[in-house]
């Protein structure tokens, strides 16, 4: 089984109505390519030209969606539920450009308290360049 398919599970453990791989996921092409739960995942993004700005280059607002769809995972393992975004900041330093063809969308939990998880998220090119980098702070959905 591999680790998606693992995380599926997960989700389907808790919330068994949910639909996934969710639309913007697949919309995306966001891969998943290592999930530690609690901790961190970590995916890659394609270059899609639909998603660019009128100079060709990758638009910011598709690159944050691109982090939240890591957050979001994440912080649903980490607290077992829904989590509802609090903020979503992201600074871009780089330009993702349609020669690069893909890159790499990280997210890590800095801290979980009872009703917050902090995560930080980086963009960056294979090669390792930061694009981008972000940070999200989420409270858990009262069940």
């Amino acid at each position: 089984m591999s680790q998606y398919d693992e995380l599926i599970k997960k989700f389907k453990e808790v919330a068994p109505t949910l639909q996934l791989p969710p639309p913007s996921m697949e919309e995306l092409g966001i891969e998943y390519l290592s999930i530690v739960p609690g901790k961190e995942i970590i995916a890659k993004l394609p270059f899609k030209q639909k998603f660019t700005n009128p100079t060709g280059i990758y638009q910011g607002g598709f690159l944050s969606a691109a982090l939240d769809e890591v957050f979001g995972p994440l912080s649903f393992i980490s607290s077992q539920g829904p989590c509802l975004t609090l903020s979503l900041n992201v600074t871009f330093l780089k330009a993702f450009l349609p020669s690069m063809k893909e890159c790499r969308v990280q997210a890590t939990v800095l801290k979980e308290t009872r009703q917050f998880i902090f995560m930080k998220g980086e963009v960056t090119t294979l090669e390792g360049e930061l694009i981008a980098f972000a940070e999200s702070h989420v409270t858990k959905v009262q069940k």
